[in-house]
């Protein structure tokens, strides 16, 4: 099952051209035009009734909750579909489309109740037979709902009532449900050879708190709520994501007024501290910042040797190169997120240790190659820190900073031999299973991982469903990984979100991995 963020990163597939009725105009001009004709106030913090994201990048032109896997596609998505239900990183769970999901005593069977009256966007019915068209259609592109190699059948019981049978018990199983599947219109989708449609000539039917009105690739993304969603009419009528892809730019544009929130970046938050005008919250999203060692290189074959670099790092230095103050980041030493409830710091954390880690590569490689996003600030600095600290055990680190795509490219060929070293980060999820698809050769492995004994372990674990017996098993699994001495867990970075203070309703709307908010549609303007 790949999960959809992995590099940082990771909703049915829609790709993205332009939206009929793009045009050049700015969302937000227009709208205080509009407002200036109808004698009504503007604020120098934005529009009435217009809520502006300053996103980072395009969405990809792909607006679909199966298929995207970058950031800003997937808060794209998150606007425009919804999930059974949602589960936030402390386990708690909100029910969006559903109304209830019990499993049967044997845990082999879930029975999942849908609230009555729902409608998609375009006044359709929402029932059970999209609920099913869509896990039907998710195990036919990419059989992400897969337990033990055999699938999980969903099968409509009556318009409100769905029944998902598992091939095996599987502990993980809720999460995988709805991190997986934004629900998907059978009435727009079906007889589709493929979920690629251009939005020239389809609208776009979701059920999520908005609807998207406008998209200009490059520029911003127009959306109007929805009066249709599950939990209630959006507060704020219309969003926009703004692309603002450099980060001192969108710095002054909210400084300007010109949008009211943006993720910002430790050394550029210095306008919006002890300012009455923004507020900032830091919030920790499960992000684990890493390096892992390349087992394909010929450099990395002896564990003594990978060992040796280990010691050599100091990970403090590692985040503060990073993020410059200890208040931004949490120091890690899993490959779970220091907020998991299963989380342990009983594990070989390779504290450093520059005499062991000079005698364990004395006899080593002495010149190594580093990949990393090189637009990437934070991991540009953290490779030049990584570099000083490897330069003191007399090895040289050539760094090979590229753009994200041929990093992707580089990162993910798992028969990779040309770099020694990769740096990446990744949000997973809540329950520790989904991290298997990192180091599991039942799974995806990503870190190419190759350890029976970790395989098994995570095997047992799903299929466990005791909390006490399971926390015993991925703690063993966290020692077993680290002691392998090919992942170094740097920690978890917090997020800042700056916001304008007119906007309210933060607290409500949840700060939470990836999407930023949990539900939007709690969002106000004061």
């Amino acid at each position: 099952m790949k999960k959809k963020l992995v590099s940082l990163l990771l909703c049915a597939a829609l790709a993205v051209g332009a939206l009929a009725g793009c045009g050049s105009s700015d969302p937000e001009e227009e709208a205080k035009s509009k407002a200036a004709a109808e004698g009504k106030s503007t604020t120098a913090k934005g529009t009435e009734g217009v809520f502006t994201y300053a996103i980072g990048g395009d969405t990809g032109n792909t607006l679909n909750p199966l298929t995207a896997d970058d950031r800003f596609g997937l808060m794209a998505c998150h606007l425009l579909y919804s999930p059974l239900y949602y589960i936030y990183p402390d386990g708690t769970t909100e029910y969006i489309l559903a109304e209830s999901m019990e499993a049967s005593d044997d845990g082999l069977t879930y029975t999942m109740k849908l609230k009555s009256g729902l409608k998609w966007s375009d006044g359709e019915p929402l029932t059970a037979d999209d609920v099913v068209f869509t896990y039907d259609s998710i195990n036919a592109e990419n059989q992400n709902l897969y337990i033990d190699g055999q699938p999980i059948k969903a099968e409509k019981v009556d318009d409100l009532t769905v029944k998902f049978t598992l091939p095996s018990v599987s502990a993980s199983v809720t999460e995988i449900l709805t991190s997986e599947a934004s629900i998907l219109p059978k009435h727009i989708f079906e007889g589709k050879n493929t979920f690629d449609i251009n939005m020239l000539e389809e609208e776009v039917v979701g059920a999520g708190p908005y609807t998207l009105e406008e998209y200009k690739t490059g520029q911003y993304l127009k959306f109007k709520k929805n009066p249709n969603y599950a939990n209630g009419e959006a507060s704020i009528d219309t969003v926009v994501f703004r692309v603002i892809e450099k980060d001192d730019t969108a710095t002054l544009a909210l400084q300007n007024g010109e949008v009211d929130a943006w993720i910002g970046l430790p050394d550029l938050l210095e306008p919006f501290q002890d300012n009455d005008n923004f507020n900032i919250t830091n919030y920790s999203e499960g992000r684990v910042a890493y390096m892992r060692l390349n087992p394909m290189a010929e450099s990395m074959k002896d564990k003594n040797y990978r060992e040796g670099i280990l010691y050599a790092l100091n990970r403090k230095d590692i985040m503060l190169a990073g993020y410059s103050d200890e208040e931004f980041f949490e120091l890690g030493y899993s490959f779970l997120p220091y907020t998991n409830a299963f989380y342990t710091e009983d594990v070989e954390k390779w504290d450093q240790d520059v005499k062991k880690a000079k005698e364990l590569t004395a006899n080593g490689a002495k010149n190594l190659k580093i990949c990393y996003v090189e637009e990437d600030t934070v991991q540009t600095n953290q490779a030049l820190t990584i570099q000083a600290q490897l330069k003191e055990i007399g090895i040289t680190v050539e760094l090979a900073g590229m753009n994200q795509a041929a990093y992707m490219k580089a990162a993910y060929d798992l028969n990779n031999t040309e770099y020694d070293m990769f740096l990446g980060g990744y949000v997973m999820g809540v329950d520790p299973d989904m991290y298997s698809m990192l180091f599991s050769t039942q799974k995806d492995d990503m870190m190419n991982y190759h350890n029976s004994e970790i395989d098994e372990l995570f095997a047992k674990g799903n299929a466990t469903l005791d909390k006490a017996e399971r926390e015993k098993i991925y703690a063993e699994v966290q020692k077993k990984v680290s002691e392998e001495a090919l992942f170094y867990p740097f920690g978890t970075n917090l997020r800042t979100l700056v916001t304008s203070a007119r906007v309210d309703g933060i607290e409500d709307a949840g700060l939470v991995p990836v999407y930023t908010f949990g539900d939007m549609s709690k969002l106000k303007l004061k």
